[in-house]
């Protein structure tokens, strides 16, 4: 069980063991769902945390598809 102390601002020290257990990581992001008398905490991941886990369906190049893009569009 861990305990901590709500400042005059609303805020709480997460013990460092529980951040490290579960990627809470400095100036990261938390989600939190309250419940019937408790409150759940969920680190929330960030758009560039995700950089490089989606792989694209298709294996064209960024070259290729400007190419593409260049052909369909007029510049002004």
């Amino acid at each position: 069980m861990y305990a901590g102390t709500i400042t005059q601002k609303g805020q709480i020290t997460i013990p460092l063991s529980l951040r490290e257990k579960f990627g809470l990581k400095l100036y990261g992001r938390a989600r939190f769902e309250p419940g019937d008398g408790y409150i759940k905490i969920y680190p929330q991941e960030d758009i560039l945390d995700m950089a490089g886990k989606l792989i694209p369906k298709s294996k064209k190049t960024i070259a290729k598809a400007r190419g593409v893009f260049e052909k369909k569009y007029k510049r002004f």
